[in-house]
């Protein structure tokens, strides 16, 4: 007996049955609540949804709403273990900071160009996610979607510039993503050059731009916040009272200063960061606490806030990065290999820990928001909807 195929069906092709006839405003109102997986099954009932959903106006209405759904159900956790370097894993955020665990967290399948590649985390913007891989290489990536595009070659002689440091945002005076590469040169410890070049993904381009002329900007990636990259930049003696937080404004392209709160002197090292959309500083006390600085007014000093001033104790090091404050004021960390939650209230920390097939060890992590935005210019859906 001859099996019955299913018929074929161009996703495309408009479906002869009648749609319900609902007001434009309702169906946007109704699919912008939805989460990314189920928008994107939508895709198919008809060509005016898939141009609707491939939408600039409904993505971005889209993203808007994701951003304010209660417990953070729209947040995802992007996790690179340390003893899978290649590997990238993903799970919900609200599982990470409400469910029980262990969190089972699934594997991700990305480009890898690299012939011995190790991801780590440039920056975090809109739902995309900028990756270093290997030394050099770079990916824009969506978790939500699972698109991703190897961007070209910086331009950047790294033969020359072996210190390299980057960063990632979105410039919304021109409605464009960017990316920042800086490289250093100091062949005999003084002397150093500079150069800074910009990716734009709107140009799929990258072209030079004024270098930073006031010290040596830190090996950290720059920090994303009210549309300018931020860094950590070391005068030339290195003193730790010489360290400033430069920005430079993507729309722009112009530097600028960030004036610091009045630390505590001491045996230190400070890391810039962003929690709650706020500029923040992580101030590493050695062997004695580690304080969270959050700047509730950006641009203003005196709006520094201490968030949490968390004891070295034989569950914590020092060794953390800060990654999100649940609804509770619980601080979820990424410290040395792990995860934990930080109660400030009660001095207490609760480990959460993963399930990752092949790997074990979260080497780096990243906070995400669901989004629809395509990491390279998605042609099939303008060429489509354009017809």
């Amino acid at each position: 007996m001859q099996a019955h195929q299913r018929p074929e069906y161009n996703i495309l092709q408009e479906d002869p049955r009648p749609m319900p006839d609902l007001p434009q405003e309702l169906i946007v109102d109704i699919l912008t609540r939805l989460p990314v997986k189920s928008i994107l099954r939508f895709r198919c009932v008809s060509k005016s949804w898939l141009c609707l959903i491939a939408s600039p106006h409904f993505i971005k209405s889209h993203l808007t709403i994701s951003t304010k759904v209660n417990n953070h159900a729209r947040h995802g956790l992007l996790l690179a273990p340390i003893d899978a370097p290649t590997e990238l894993y993903t799970c919900s955020l609200y599982s990470v900071l409400y469910q029980r665990s262990p969190v089972s967290a699934e594997k991700v399948q990305l480009p890898l160009q690299s012939k011995y590649p190790r991801l780590s985390f440039v920056g975090c913007c809109n739902g995309l996610v900028c990756l270093s891989e290997g030394s050099h290489d770079l990916i824009l990536f969506n978790p939500s979607t699972r698109k991703s595009n190897v961007l070209p070659n910086s331009g950047i002689d790294v033969g020359k510039f072996k210190h390299m440091t980057y960063g990632f945002g979105y410039d919304e005076v021109h409605d464009d993503y960017k990316v920042v590469a800086i490289g250093y040169s100091c062949p005999y410890g003084m002397n150093c050059q500079t150069i800074v070049n910009v990716y734009s993904l709107r140009t799929n381009s990258w072209r030079n731009i004024q270098g930073y002329e006031g010290g040596f900007i830190s090996s950290c990636s720059g920090v994303f916040v009210n549309g300018a990259l931020h860094w950590l930049v070391v005068s030339e003696d290195g003193s730790i009272s010489s360290w400033r937080i430069v920005s430079l404004n993507l729309a722009t392209e112009t530097y600028g200063e960030i004036l610091q709160p009045n630390y505590e002197k001491g045996n230190v090292s400070f890391t810039p960061g962003v929690l709650e959309g706020n500029l923040c500083v992580f101030y590493n006390h050695y062997e004695v606490k580690f304080d969270v600085w959050v700047m509730k007014e950006y641009g203003l000093k005196e709006s520094w806030t201490k968030l949490a001033c968390i004891p070295y104790s034989v569950n914590f090091k020092g060794r953390a990065s800060p990654l999100f404050v649940s609804e509770a004021g619980e601080i979820l960390l990424k410290h040395d290999y792990s995860l934990m939650l930080y109660n400030g209230k009660d001095d207490i920390f609760t480990n959460r820990d993963l399930q990752m097939q092949g790997a074990n060890y979260p080497g780096a992590a990243a906070v995400y928001i669901e989004g629809l935005v395509s990491p390279h210019i998605d042609e099939v859906g303008h060429k489509t909807c354009a017809q």
